[in-house]
C-alpha cells in the first residue's frame, strides 16, 4: 500500500512539475536567462572598498557626479557590483541587509539625479544598459519599494520612449531596447514585448542606411554618406541583438532574424579578418587591426549556440575569423566602394570613396586624422600585425597605404561624424568574380584629382594610377605604396644591385624593393620612389613632385616575396603586362591566367592584341577571364548613375560577340554580373 502510495504521489509530482513547466510565462524564462547572465561572484575586498566609498545619501565619494563627460557611468557599473554580491550563494555578502538598504540607496541617489551627459549616447545607452543589470538581480528587493520600482521602471524606458527614429537603428536601435528590454519583463507588458520583437525584426532585415547592408558588411554613421563600421558599432549591433535571441529564444517574442546575422558573418565578416587582425577600414574612428579582436571572438562562440542554418558554414567562418587562414577569394562590396582579396597566405583591402560613401569619421577626440582614409587605402597583410593600434599612435597621416595625397603641413580637416570624409567624384567600384576582382575610383580632394585602380590576382597584385593633376598645391604630392610596421631588414634593388636600406633613400631607377615578406615591382621607369625607416614604420612612397599635371604610376605587389632570390626571379619574368594607362580606361592582362581586367571611366575601346579588343557603351569595371569563357562586369557609379543595360562587344580576327548586361537596380546597383561568352 505504501509503495503504491509513493507511486502515485511520484505520479502527481511528475504531472505538477510538467503543468508547471507548460504554464511557466515567457516572462519568468526571459527573466531567469537575464539573471543568469548577470549573475556574477565579485570579490569580498571590492564590496568592501565600494561600501566604504558610499555617503548617506548613496553617492560614490570618487566620482564627480557634475562631470558631463559620462564619467558618473562608474556608478551604474558599482551598482551591479553590488547587486551580483548579494544575490550570488557563493559570495561572503550574500543576503547581507546593509549592502541590500546600500544599494537601493544608491540606486535611488542615481535615478532621482538623473545624470546627463553632453554626449546623448550616455543617458540612451550605457546608462540603463548597464543599470538593468543589477535592477535585474535586484528585482525582488526593489518591488518592495513601489515608489522606486515605478521611478526605476520609468527611468529604464525613457530612452525608448525618447528617441527618435534616426536613433533606433543600427547599433544604437539595438543597445536601446536591450537597456529598456528589463522594464518590460518585470512589469510582463506583453505590448511592449510585441514592440521590441517587431523592432528587431526590422534591424534584422537587409537596411538602405544603417545596420547590415546587401552585400553583408556593416554601416553605421551615415549621415555624410555610407560609412563601413563593423569591428566597432557592428560588433555592439551583433552584441546586443544577440542578447535578445538568447534571452528571448523559445518565446512568442523571438524574432525570426538569425539567419540574417549567420549571413553576415558568412558573406561579410569573415572577409576581414586574418590571422586575429581584421582590416582596420571597418574601425570607424577606432583605428586599429586588433584592439577589439577578443571580443568579436567572444561572439563567434556565442552565435554557433544560435539555431542557426547553416552551422557548418557559421562554424567555419568563425574559424577563420579566430585565426584560420584558409578562405581565398575576392569580394567587392559595392555598398561601400571596398573591395578584399585575399589567399590562404595575405589579405588585402581596398577602401575608396565616392559622393555616396565616407572613409573613416572622427568623433570624440578618436580618428582625428581620418581625413585621407578613403583615397583608396590599400592594407596589406601577410603576418597579420602590420597595423596594430601602436601602428595608427605614428604614422604619417598623409601617407595611408595606397592612397594619393599632398604632402604639406596644412593641418587638415577633422572629418567629425563624417563630415568632409567623402570624395567629389560619384566613379568608385568595381567588379569581382568571387576569385579575381578589379575596382578603380576618380580621386578628387583638396584640389587633386586622379584616376585610380587595382587589379587582384592569385600570387600578386597590380595598382595603376593616371590623370594624377593639381594646380594650386604648395608641396609634392606622393602616392603611398605601403606604410606599415618595420619587420626586418629593407632591400631593394637599383641598377641591378641588390642594397640594404640605413634609414632613407630616393630610388630613380629600382626594379624591386622588399620587406616584411612584400615584393614591391615599380612598372613605371620614370617613378620617382621614397624609401624610409623611421619611428619603427617602413614607408614606400612615388614622388610626383608639386602641381603634377598628368602624372602617373603603375607598380606590382607580391605578397610572400621573401627572399632576395625570388624577388631577381619575378622581376625578370613578371607575368603581367599593362595594357593601358590613361584617365579613359585603366586595364591590365595577367598572360599566365589568361585574364583581362579593365576599368572603363568612359565608354570606349581596349586593345587587347593585334587580334583581340572590347569594347564598352558605358562606364564599368569590366574581368574577362579567357580560360573559363566568362565576363564579369559592375558600373562603379552604382545608383548615382545606373544605366538599364551596358552592352560589351568582344572582338577577335574571326568573329565578333556582343553582350547584353541588364544591370541591378536599387539596393543592387553596383554589384557584379557574370556572364558565359557563347561561341559563334
Amino acid at each position: 500500500m505504501k509503495q503504491y502510495l509513493f507511486k502515485l504521489t511520484f505520479l502527481a509530482f511528475i504531472l505538477i512539475g510538467k503543468t508547471t513547466n507548460i504554464a511557466a510565462s515567457d516572462f519568468s524564462v526571459i527573466y531567469d536567462r537575464m539573471y543568469r547572465e548577470y549573475l556574477t561572484n565579485p570579490t569580498k575586498s571590492s564590496i568592501e572598498n565600494l561600501l566604504s566609498k558610499m555617503d548617506q545619501d548613496g553617492k560614490f565619494d570618487v566620482i564627480n557626479y557634475q562631470a558631463k563627460d559620462g564619467s558618473p557611468r562608474k556608478h551604474v557599473q558599482n551598482l551591479i557590483i553590488l547587486a551580483a554580491a548579494y544575490q550570488n550563494t557563493e559570495n561572503g555578502f550574500y543576503h547581507n541587509d546593509d549592502l541590500r538598504k546600500s544599494y537601493l540607496k544608491s540606486l535611488n541617489f542615481w535615478i532621482e539625479t538623473n545624470n546627463t551627459a553632453t554626449n546623448w549616447w550616455y543617458r540612451y545607452i550605457p546608462y540603463p544598459k548597464e543599470l538593468s543589470k543589477g535592477i535585474i538581480l535586484m528585482a525582488a528587493e526593489i518591488k518592495k519599494d513601489k515608489a522606486l520600482f515605478d521611478k526605476t521602471i520609468k527611468y529604464l524606458r525613457w530612452s525608448y520612449e525618447n528617441s527618435e527614429a534616426g536613433r533606433l537603428t543600427g547599433a544604437n536601435g539595438a543597445d536601446i531596447i536591450i537597456g529598456s528590454l528589463a522594464a518590460s519583463i518585470l512589469t510582463e507588458n506583453d505590448a511592449q514585448m510585441i514592440d521590441f520583437k517587431n523592432k528587431m525584426t526590422g534591424l534584422l532585415t537587409i537596411q538602405p542606411v544603417e545596420g547590415i547592408q546587401p552585400d553583408y558588411l556593416f554601416a553605421q554613421h551615415c549621415g555624410k554618406g555610407r560609412q563601413l563600421y563593423f569591428t566597432n558599432y557592428g560588433k555592439e549591433f551583433v552584441n546586443s541583438v544577440m542578447f535578445y535571441l538568447e534571452f528571448c529564444d523559445g518565446t512568442k517574442y523571438q524574432t525570426p532574424g538569425v539567419d540574417l546575422l549567420q549571413d553576415l558573418f558568412i558573406n561579410g565578416v569573415q572577409w576581414i579578418f586574418y590571422s586575429k587582425n581584421y582590416d582596420p577600414n571597418n574601425s570607424g574612428r577606432y583605428n586599429s587591426s586588433d584592439q577589439y579582436y577578443s571580443q568579436i571572438k567572444g561572439l563567434t562562440d556565442r552565435i554557433q549556440k544560435l539555431n542557426c542554418s547553416k552551422k557548418a558554414e557559421l562554424k567555419k567562418a568563425c574559424s577563420r575569423i579566430t585565426g584560420e587562414n584558409s578562405l581565398s577569394g575576392n569580394r567587392m562590396f559595392w555598398r561601400f566602394d571596398y573591395m578584399i582579396n585575399r589567399r590562404t597566405n595575405y589579405m588585402v583591402s581596398t577602401r575608396m570613396s565616392s559622393t555616396r560613401t565616407v572613409g573613416s569619421e572622427a568623433g570624440n577626440g578618436d580618428g582625428e586624422f581620418n581625413f585621407y582614409s578613403g583615397n583608396g587605402t590599400n592594407y596589406i597583410f601577410v603576418d597579420g600585425n602590420e597595423y596594430n593600434r601602436a601602428y595608427f599612435k605614428k604614422i604619417n597621416n598623409r601617407q595611408f597605404p595606397g592612397i594619393t595625397a599632398e604632402q604639406d603641413d596644412v593641418p587638415l580637416p577633422i572629418p567629425n561624424w563624417g563630415e568632409n570624409a567623402g570624395n567629389s567624384n560619384s566613379f568608385a567600384g568595381g567588379a569581382s568574380d568571387s576569385t579575381y576582382g578589379v575596382c578603380g575610383m576618380i580621386l578628387d580632394r583638396r584640389g587633386l584629382k586622379a584616376h585610380k585602380s587595382w587589379f587582384y590576382f592569385d600570387d600578386e597584385f597590380v595598382c595603376l594610377g593616371a590623370g594624377i593633376h593639381q594646380t594650386d598645391g604648395k608641396a609634392n604630392v606622393y602616392s603611398a605604396i605601403n606604410q606599415c610596421n618595420i619587420v626586418g631588414k629593407v632591400q631593394f634593388s637599383e641598377n641591378g644591385k641588390t642594397k640594404m636600406l640605413k634609414d632613407k633613400a630616393i630610388l630613380k631607377s629600382a626594379s624591386w624593393i622588399l620587406h616584411g615578406k612584400v615584393g614591391y615591382f615599380n612598372l613605371n621607369p620614370a617613378s620617382k620612389l621614397v624609401l624610409a625607416c623611421d619611428s619603427n614604420l617602413f614607408s614606400l612612397n612615388i614622388n610626383h613632385g608639386t602641381n603634377p599635371d598628368n602624372a602617373e604610376y603603375a607598380y606590382l605587389v607580391k605578397p610572400n616575396t621573401v627572399n632576395v632570390v625570388d624577388a631577381d626571379k619575378y622581376s625578370a619574368k613578371i607575368p603581367v603586362s599593362i595594357l593601358q594607362n590613361k584617365p579613359e580606361i585603366q586595364a591590365v592582362r595577367h598572360n599566365l591566367l589568361k585574364i583581362n581586367e579593365i576599368i572603363f571611366y568612359t565608354a570606349g575601346q581596349l586593345t587587347i592584341s593585334k587580334e583581340q579588343s572590347i569594347s564598352v557603351d558605358a562606364p564599368c569595371a569590366v574581368l574577362w577571364n579567357e580560360q573559363k569563357a566568362e565576363l564579369t562586369l559592375a558600373n562603379p557609379l552604382c545608383e548615382t548613375n545606373n544605366p538599364a543595360a551596358i552592352k560589351v562587344k568582344i572582338s577577335d580576327r574571326d568573329s565578333q560577340k556582343e553582350i547584353i548586361f541588364q544591370m541591378p537596380t536599387g539596393l543592387k546597383a553596383g554589384s557584379s554580373l557574370t556572364k558565359k561568352i557563347a561561341n559563334n
